[in-house]
């Protein structure tokens, strides 16, 4: 394979793209949990243009929004444009956000290396399961990280090469970043002050640049921010996940075989200690051990931490195969390798596409599976028994994929405004994001203030009949064993679920 020729890059982005299509083609909802925020966030502001209150959720009182409004402005935009509803540009946008992903990480790889290895990096972002699952999930964190790549790079290639043009790239996409994903931004906030910081101490910073930078980046990250404090105030809730330790993420979700790759390319690293090679080790290795603080006593969502950090450690894999390919001197056997790999690459992240359940599933659909069993147990052992998943679902139950749906559709064609209590977390927000019925959280709980009604004791059947009529509850949704509560009555049922709506008279 000719290297040297540019195009040959694109090749890993439009095997991502090919696999992310079939999930688009094979399901009429997208994939992740995650998404359906978006899109009730995409259908408010379609529907208000910029508004900075959504009365929809955390109901009745609503809450202010805190998540950076640009992804939803741009799914409104392409709704309007195209005439689509936001579920379905959110389902076919899927595979444009993986072809965008790898692109980022195999032109990441470029600026920081040379094309061979970065053709390898992206061949290899598709077969270790972490970089590709969020590459397929239309969510802003995708792009976020995209541009987190981008930005890094950039602001290292900016002050290395005395480039201003890099620079302002890097500012340009540092102000994005901050308007897409607040979590993303701050771990590039954190990569980019150490990076600076250890200039400063060796005396090789560029004050003029990083006044610049700051010049230009700021305003840019802040604008929204900056009008949300002075109007209303911030507010953020966030609460630390379960904590994971570096070795089994590794083995579940970077994968057996990158991860071989990983430790190899890390001794190259340190071994050839060039400028660049400084720079990986200190952007890989700072959000490593950001996401391992939980052992010093510091709460983080480890996984979360450890997704970002899958970047550059996909990056570090790709030279340690680059390094490994160099041993080899028969050009033959280099053919053979790379032929290899690409069909490898591409078999497996195909069975990855394969996998995904969505939390939303049609009647007319009776499997999520096209590959036999037998396949996945082969291509992909670590994931079809051991079944890692990051805000998406894998192997899923597609009968309660199903009943979500039936509840779904029952809110679009029955709903009368009135507030509904659920006590599955993810139907609240499917309920809320295609029916418009306002519901108590909603989905993005770092923002869910302290005011939020406690659903637990309206499920339970705890609750009075001044508050029922206070909140406006009109509905509550349960499992299918929960008992009903004395104030309800049964409307709907079915494998998973049943709805309730409020006696006359309470």
């Amino acid at each position: 394979m000719n290297y040297n020729n540019k195009k040959s890059l694109i090749i890993p982005s439009i095997i991502c793209f090919l696999a992310a299509l079939l999930i688009s083609v094979k399901f009429s909802f997208p994939i992740s949990w995650d998404v359906f925020y978006h899109i009730h966030m995409a259908k408010l502001y379609q529907a208000n243009g910029l508004i900075f209150w959504d009365y929809l959720t955390v109901a009745p009182v609503g809450r202010l929004i805190m998540y950076p409004p640009l992804i939803h402005l741009f799914m409104a935009f392409i709704s309007n444009i195209t005439t689509l509803n936001v579920v379905s540009v959110t389902r076919f946008l899927q595979p444009f956000f993986g072809f965008f992903m790898i692109t980022s990480i195999t032109y990441t790889s470029y600026l920081l290396t040379d094309k061979r290895c970065a053709f390898f990096t992206g061949i290899l972002s598709l077969l270790c399961f972490v970089t590709f699952n969020r590459a397929v999930i239309t969510t802003p964190a995708t792009l976020a990280i995209s541009f987190f790549m981008l930005c890094c790079s950039f602001y290292f290639k900016a002050f290395n090469d005395k480039n201003m043009k890099y620079l302002l790239i890097s500012a340009v996409l540092f102000g994005i970043i901050a308007n897409l994903h607040m979590a993303t931004f701050i771990i590039t906030c954190g990569v980019i002050a150490l990076y600076s910081l250890i200039m400063i101490v060796r005396r090789k910073v560029l004050y003029k640049y990083l006044g610049v930078f700051m010049l230009i980046a700021l305003p840019i990250a802040f604008i929204w921010w900056a009008y949300v404090e002075l109007k209303y105030g911030l507010f953020f809730k966030s609460t630390g996940g379960s904590f994971m330790f570096i070795g089994e993420f590794l083995v579940k979700y970077f994968g057996i075989i990158p991860s071989i790759l990983l430790i190899y390319g890390t001794y190259s690293l340190i071994k050839d200690r060039s400028e660049t090679s400084i720079f990986i080790l200190i952007w890989m290795l700072s959000v490593v051990a950001l996401s391992q603080c939980p052992l010093i006593g510091i709460n983080t969502i480890s996984i979360r931490i450890l997704e970002v950090a899958a970047y550059p450690m996909i990056i570090v894999t790709g030279i340690g195969f680059s390094k490994l390919y160099d041993k080899i001197k028969n050009e033959k056997n280099h053919k053979i390798i790379t032929l290899l790999l690409i069909c490898y690459a591409s078999i497996t992240c195909i069975v990855y596409a394969d996998s995904y359940t969505p939390d939303v599933i049609d009647d007319t659909q009776n499997t999520t599976q096209i590959l036999p069993s037998v396949v996945h147990e082969v291509v992909d052992p670590v994931g079809y028994f051991l079944k890692p998943s990051i805000i998406t679902s894998r192997y899923g139950d597609i009968s309660l994929a199903h009943s979500r749906y039936q509840v779904m559709d029952w809110f679009l064609n029955n709903t009368n405004g009135s507030l509904c209590v659920c006590e599955d977390s993810i139907m609240d927000t499917i309920i809320v994001s295609t029916s418009n019925t306002p519901v108590i959280y909603g989905g993005f709980t770092e923002s869910i203030p302290d005011y939020v009604t406690d659903p637990v004791h309206i499920v339970g059947g705890y609750s009075t009949a001044s508050e029922i009529h206070d909140l406006g509850i009109g509905y509550i949704l349960l499992d299918h064993n929960t008992n009903t509560p004395t104030y309800a009555n049964v409307v709907y049922t079915n494998e998973h679920y049943k709805i309730c709506t409020i006696k006359m008279g309470v």
